[in-house]
């Protein structure tokens, strides 16, 4: 075989495959674009008795339900694919669920598991303030205010100023 006859046999097979290689490239940009969804419960800062669900990675405008138990929400995703939305859900109410029309049903977890959260994040922002302080004062003052201080805070600043005490000073 001569050279041109085997560059004439070689260059559809690096031609086709140069063009089959391009093709995954070319799906992966609008596989990426796909919002993935998610949603989560949070307890309501000013209300303890509601809580908040929070959806991301929506299709801007979709309708969505978010459902606990027998009670269905209907709401719409905001521009940017997210939805927030006050609800009145019942602790024993079971786990809420959020789908947007169409698309699969996403757990967004249960009151509960909201409740323990917002305890678990008072109580570590209460260690760590308790902490601060007593590291830079050598004292485990809790800081007074107006407002009735959380008990898992109060906790939390306790444990933090104790163990600053402890290890400085």
């Amino acid at each position: 075989m001569n050279g041109r006859s085997r560059l004439a046999a070689l260059a559809p097979l690096a031609l086709s495959s140069l063009a089959l290689g391009s093709l995954p490239l070319m799906a992966a940009p609008a596989q990426a674009a796909t919002p993935k969804a998610t949603c989560h419960v949070t307890q309501d800062a000013q209300n303890p008795d509601r809580f908040n669900v929070i959806g991301t990675g929506l299709t801007p405008g979709a309708d969505v339900s978010i459902r606990q138990g027998t009670t269905t929400t209907f709401f719409t995703a905001s521009a940017d694919g997210g939805l927030s939305g006050t609800l009145k859900v019942a602790s024993a109410g079971g786990p809420v669920t959020l789908q947007e029309k169409g698309g699969p049903t996403l757990s967004c977890g249960s009151v509960k598991q909201a409740e323990e959260q917002q305890t678990q994040d008072q109580f570590a922002k209460g260690f760590k303030d308790g902490f601060n302080l007593a590291k830079a004062t050598c004292k485990a003052q809790a800081p007074q205010g107006v407002t009735a201080v959380d008990p898992n805070y109060e906790k939390g600043f306790n444990a933090g100023a104790a163990a600053a005490i402890a290890k400085f000073c």
